[in-house]
């Protein structure tokens, strides 16, 4: 067996539920047997990571991130994770062993207190397995739980989710021992539910009736709260469309862990109090069909937004850096870049600021053109690439071999993937498989595109940019910024900017210098390649780009 002593060790203790967390069942008994076996094992305790009630069944845990992420640093300041045992880490034989591999290349060894391997390929087989074990495991377990669920259910019981707003739960019977719980109403929240339904059906006092986006607003400029949070279009339009407020809520609706709706057959009724009466529930189902955008005609649809998706509200402090969306006036006739949180949840989430459309568009593309697009400015942002030194020449060669160490792994790991299927552990339809592919592959095409970009670099001892040609880049750019196409002038503003923020009193632009080292790269070989956005901030220096006035 392996030497520990002097080992810094980090313990990492997990529980899947917070009611497990909250009782103390297992966090605490992890953290001290894992202090016993640093003392017997000669290791230094450094750090101790909890994560209470979250699934070992996928990564999306961010106290495990972040111990991963200090773990595979430089500095890298464990050099054992130690665990109570495998399944604590993962129930998720994929993820387990390609988080194992990340760890081993920084020099970081998984340990189990009840689990002793060694590190000849026998303990590899024995692991593995483990792993598998421990995802069948959960799997199974899962399923029993499930059915128990949908037992309980069935019965007329609440399993434990979030009631819907107006209702809390209470204990109706104990058996075996375990609280029974039902439905009853909330008085203090029906009472906001009644007001939704009542503003949309007839309005405030006075007024028309609400729309879902005035209604929202409405309820968040007098002060009323869902559950402490602030009313929202999503939230409005999913409180007037649950019938549970008309006596019947559902179960097994959607699958909890992929958000997908399941089919009808599988759901479950449970009768609980009604809160909102047959006949005004059904009015307002109607009225919301008859208000749904596809079922009105069809207004006329703008395709020349070229900076959607770019622009946030706010510059500094001066806003509530929300996205701007379009908005339009005197029936379409003028077009504006607005606050979408201002539309969306009214004017006690956002003041709001809305721009003209030409103006901003004018704007952005002229600061391009004149603190971006000049040769001399590009010379500037691209000091790093033009740098012939024999320092940085050194440097881009350990960072082409660094690069190609890190498209060896990212290749083996998707061979790992591959063999998987292979063997029959997933299947290529696996929503696991899938994702963790697309990842990797995204990964390692940018991984090749920075090598052939350092390549590039390193090919010659002469400029590979010279003057002329920064000169005709730039010319390129600003004559395809200023072109009829919409479509072609979006995907070059997108190729330099990646976020645009309009304060009050000014406007400022920021974008990725190691895109435009691409995009001069990729012009020198084939002009009008795709041009990949990696990193942001070229506003490298407040004195030579300042920022816009409005």
């Amino acid at each position: 067996m392996p030497s520990y002593v002097g080992a810094r060790v980090c313990i990492y203790g997990r529980v899947s539920t917070t009611r497990q967390a909250k009782n103390d069942l297992s966090i605490p008994d992890q953290i001290d047997r894992g202090k016993q076996w640093c003392e017997q094992s000669g290791a230094v305790l450094v750090d101790t990571v909890v994560e209470p009630g979250a699934s070992a069944t996928d990564d999306d845990r961010p106290r495990f991130q972040e111990m991963i992420a200090r773990a595979t640093s430089e500095d890298h300041p464990y050099d054992v994770i130690l665990i109570h045992s495998l399944s604590r880490l993962f129930r998720n034989a994929l993820h387990f062993m390609q988080y194992r591999h990340l760890l081993k290349r920084s020099k970081v060894a998984i340990v189990s207190i009840t689990q002793g391997f060694g590190d000849d390929p026998a303990a590899e087989l024995a692991i593995g397995m483990l792993a598998l074990f421990d995802e069948y495991h959960s799997v199974e377990n899962a399923k029993h739980t499930q059915r128990a669920m949908l037992a309980n259910a069935r019965l007329g019981f609440w399993n434990g989710q979030t009631p819907p707003l107006g209702y809390r739960t209470y204990e109706a019977e104990r058996r075996e021992g375990k609280s029974k719980r039902k439905l009853e109403i909330d008085e203090d929240e029906a009472f906001i539910v009644r007001k939704v339904f009542d503003l949309y059906l007839n309005g405030p006092p006075g007024a028309l009736p609400l729309g879902i986006t005035r209604l929202a607003a409405w309820l968040n400029a007098h002060g009323y709260k869902y559950r402490g949070a602030k009313f929202h279009v999503s939230n409005v339009q999913a409180l007037l469309r649950n019938i549970a407020y008309v006596g019947v809520a559902l179960y097994n609706k959607r699958d909890s862990r992929t958000g997908e709706v399941r089919p009808e057959s599988e759901w479950v009724p449970i009768p609980v109090p009604p809160i909102i009466d047959a006949e005004t529930f059904e009015i307002v189902q109607a009225r919301l069909v008859d208000r749904r955008a596809l079922n009105r005609p069809a207004r006329v649809t703008t395709t020349d937004n070229l900076l959607i998706g770019l622009v946030r509200c706010g510059c500094g402090d001066d806003g509530c850096g929300g996205g701007m969306t379009t908005s339009t006036g005197k029936s379409g006739r003028y077009k504006y870049y607005a606050c979408s949180n201002r539309a969306r949840a009214g004017l006690s989430v956002c003041k709001g600021r809305r721009i003209s459309m030409p103006k901003l568009d004018d704007i952005v593309t002229s600061a391009i053109e004149e603190r971006v697009l000049q040769p001399n400015r590009l010379k500037e942002l691209l000091s790093g690439w033009l740098d012939l030194s024999a320092d940085a020449t050194a440097a881009r060669r350990e960072a082409l071999r660094q690069l190609r160490a890190r498209q060896t792994a990212i290749e083996a790991g998707l061979d790992r993937l591959l063999d998987l299927v292979a063997e029959g552990h997933l299947t290529a339809h696996d929503d696991r498989f899938s994702r963790k592919y697309a990842e990797q592959t995204a990964q390692l095409n940018e991984v090749k595109t920075d090598i052939v970009m350092l390549e590039r670099q390193l090919a010659t001892s002469e400029r590979r940019i010279t003057p002329a040609r920064l000169e005709a880049f730039a010319g390129l750019m600003r004559e395809r910024l200023r072109g009829e196409n919409v479509a072609l002038r979006q995907y070059y503003v997108r190729a330099i900017v990646d976020r645009i923020e309009v304060g009050d009193t000014q406007i400022r632009i920021r974008g990725a210098t190691k895109a435009l080292e691409h995009a001069v790269g990729r012009f020198d070989a084939a002009p009008g390649m795709p041009v990949p956005n990696i990193e942001r901030e070229w506003r490298a220096r407040q004195d030579s780009n300042l920022q816009l006035q409005a």
